[in-house]
């Protein structure tokens, strides 16, 4: 921070002591004595009066100070801050807040144009003082600071940043603009892909080294027939002498290959710890994001006469910092609309037998990869008939089509432009731009809302958002024998669709779904790529709202993994249902769709009738009997070796990737043989395979267990889950794997 002006570092450090006088402030409220936010509180305006007094802000010195005398007798026991005493200290942080803002050359005019207005503060924040002095009998003034300090020096006045109020040490900051860090994750992304390139030398050195070791056997059988033809003893000699050269080579070869081998496994371990840092670089805790809550709750609810309190869940959990800057605004109207149309007036919340005050939570938390925020209250509700009503009203539906309804998709009404629940306007609401600005921002992220009515009363609303927007959590799959990605939020489920399942209505062909109707699409088709042989099984996504799903069929599932977006070139303009380019971790590119955008082309698709039919290119059935494996493990790499080997040997595979994932494929298609990880998220391998045993038409398939865990404890709770052998992952090396598994379901062929 050494380029920081003095004007920019009061600021910062303004910025960080005004969070903690709010908070404490609101704190104190609830509980006036506590002696621990009085001490927060005493601290965060003596620090503030420091800096102020360094740089010479007297304007923030007189108010900072009145605060700190303030904090001083509450500390005291002297005067105790009521309600209206709390009203005042909060104008005198907003009063901080602004000086704090202004920019160096507007410092002196501002606090000149505005003396009258920073006087009359600081008589109101002395009268808090004075008030309750005189109220208590025999109490004395709260000390004055040329009293009671008179050998502070301006060090102390200033604490340094490298230490907090406590002298404990604090992590060092240091800013850094997005762009830079940006720069740094592709390079980092870059690196990740380089260090593969070492892998084909070490696999050439190998393939050198068989070679000299055949030269070396070849010349060892023609020792024997040299000396048997008579020929002069050199010439053995010379067999000999070039033997010993090349076992030297082949000694050489092998030492370098084994050196290779170690950096460039050092190299991986290094570029995967690069970048999964200078991702945590960007990443700022989800507090960071929501400071001024608490005092907007407060301070909305007393202008509507209502009583209301925030508690905030999570405030640890990790954003990017750029998903941080965008939910502000949304958090904003959610709060406002559940306290101006949710959180009922005290009377009406004691006659219902609810607490006076109402409660809004908001909850943030890492799930499935992605970050989900989840924001609730314990208010009135939404009245679903009044919203049918109001949606007939706007012509956007009629009464016929309202009635059938569900409740989900009567809500999604309520992120239309200009939709508003309210007959008049004011202030806070009425206009109807509250919930469609958080559906624009979301969709400006790649991220999802939904809504739901609690049934203990009031409203939920669950923001699923990407954790980073620098990299993209996504599911790989297989088009015409290239890799594509879809971002992971926008990918509702994944499952194995049968072709007895494929319905069709007038042209259209779907699948029934938790009661619905879901469109299915060839993905091929789509791309304009030439049909796949008939099957019986497809892998399906279902992507879209639930108002507008389509299953897109792909040719197989390759699993998730995170992607650092590249940009396409300008010139290529905006390319249809494809939103930005990546390149996975072997080097190989891939393309990302742009969801909306694919939904759209389905939608003209569907719309024109030019969509084929699903499995009509080819008879489904075969005369070759196809023995099919479900391989299931969280770690991508894991499962193409064991994909690739299993596929070598002739075995149809499908992956999973996950139990729960697994769980699903094993339920909708016909397997052979399980092949499962142990370590994996939402439920793992033991709890998989024993929901298998338990399952009447899944028991009787063989399950094998293959697991970093080797101990015989391990492999006991594995065998006892039900499976039927356990190998260590160490086991890809050799033919152990494929030997297990043709031992339990045979060749094929």
């Amino acid at each position: 921070m050494s380029d920081f002006s003095m004007q920019e570092l009061f600021r910062v450090e303004t910025e960080n002591q005004s969070v903690v006088l709010t908070e404490g402030l609101l704190a104190i409220e609830r509980e006036p004595k506590a002696e621990k936010n009085l001490e927060s509180l005493m601290r965060a305006a003596h620090s503030i009066k420091g800096a102020a007094r360094i740089i010479g802000l007297d304007s923030a010195v007189k108010v900072a100070h009145q605060m700190e005398d303030c904090f001083v007798a509450a500390q005291a026991g002297q005067i105790v801050l009521s309600v209206a005493d709390v009203d005042v200290l909060l104008r005198g942080v907003d009063m901080l807040t602004r000086i704090s803002n202004l920019q160096e050359d507007e410092v002196g005019a501002w606090s000149d144009a505005q003396a009258d207005e920073i006087n009359a503060l600081v008589e109101s924040i002395a009268g808090v003082l004075s008030g309750k002095s005189e109220n208590e009998a025999g109490v004395p003034d709260a000390p004055k600071e040329k009293d009671s300090e008179p050998s502070r020096s301006s060090a102390e006045q200033a604490p340094s940043p490298a230490t907090d109020s406590h002298d404990e040490p604090v992590d060092r900051i240091l800013r850094l603009s997005s762009e830079h860090l940006d720069r740094m994750l592709a390079l980092s992304s870059e690196m990740q892909v380089e260090w593969q390139w070492l892998r084909p030398h070490s696999d050439s050195m190998m393939h050198l080294r068989r070679r000299l070791m055949e030269v070396e056997s070849m010349l060892l059988n023609l020792e024997g027939p040299v000396m048997e033809g008579g020929a002069r003893a050199d010439s053995n000699s010379g067999i000999g002498g070039v033997r010993s050269k090349m076992a030297d080579c082949i000694e050489l070869i092998a030492a370098q290959q084994n050196s290779l081998d170690l950096h460039a496994r050092s190299i991986t371990s290094l570029s995967h710890r690069l970048h999964h840092q200078t991702i945590a670089s960007r990443m700022q805790p989800f507090s960071d994001g929501v400071k001024g809550l608490r005092r907007m709750v407060r301070d909305m609810a007393r202008d509507l006469g209502k009583q209301a309190g925030l508690k905030i869940s999570g405030l640890d959990t990790s954003v990017d910092r750029d998903i941080l800057e965008k939910i502000g605004s949304p958090l904003n109207h959610l709060i406002r609309n559940a306290i101006d149309h949710g959180i009922e007036m005290p009377d009406e919340r004691r006659n219902l037998g609810k607490p006076e005050e109402g409660t809004i939570h908001i909850e943030a938390l890492h799930q499935a990869g992605m970050l989900r925020i989840v924001v609730s209250d314990d208010g009135r509700g939404l009245d679903l008939d009044a919203l049918r009503q109001k949606v007939v009203q706007g012509g956007h539906a009629s009464q016929e089509m309202v009635d059938r309804m569900t409740e989900t998709e009567l809500m999604s009404f309520l992120y239309l432009p200009k939709f508003t629940m309210k007959k008049e306007v004011t202030e806070i609401s009425g206009r109807g731009v509250g919930l469609d600005v958080v559906a624009n921002m979301l969709r400006e992220v790649h991220g999802t809302i939904n809504s739901s009515i609690r049934k203990s009363g009031g409203m939920r609303f669950e923001l699923c958002l990407p954790i980073t927007l620098s990299v993209i959590r996504a599911l790989l799959v297989e088009i015409d024998g290239e890799p594509f990605a879809f971002p992971l939020v926008n990918v509702e489920r994944t499952l194995k669709c049968k072709l007895d399942d494929v319905e069709r209505i007038e042209g259209r062909q779907y699948i029934t779904l938790d009661e619905q109707q879901i469109g299915l699409v060839s993905a091929r088709e789509v791309l304009g790529l030439p049909q796949a042989s008939a099957s019986d099984i497809y892998p399906v996504i279902v992507l879209g709202p639930r108002e507008g799903r389509y299953g897109l069929i792909v040719d197989s599932l390759i699993g998730e993994s995170d992607l650092v977006e590249k940009a396409l070139h300008p010139r290529l303009g905006k390319v249809q249902d494809i939103s930005a380019a990546a390149v996975t971790q072997d080097g190989s590119p891939l393309l990302i769709f742009d969801v909306n955008d694919l939904l759209r082309s389905i939608a003209k698709l569907v719309g024109a009738g030019k969509l084929g039919r699903v499995g009509q290119l080819a008879s489904s059935s075969s005369n070759v009997a196809v023995k099919r494996i479900l391989v299931v493990d969280d770690s991508i790499t894991v499962r193409e070796v064991e994909r690739k080997l299993l596929v070598s040997r002739g075995y149809e595979v499908e992956v999973a990737v996950d139990g729960m994932d697994g769980l699903n494929s094993a339920r909708s298609g016909n397997f052979d043989l399980v092949i499962s990880d142990v370590d994996m998220p939402r439920m793992d391998g033991i709890e998989f395979v024993s929901q298998l045993k338990r399952d009447a038409h899944l028991r009787d398939i063989p399950v094998v267990i293959v697991s970093y865990k080797e101990s015989d404890e391990d492999r006991m709770r594995g065998l006892e889950a039900g499976a039927d052998a356990y190998l260590t992952k160490s086991s890809f090396h050799d033919e152990t794997l494929l030997d297990t598994v043709s031992g339990l379901i045979g060749e094929v062929g």
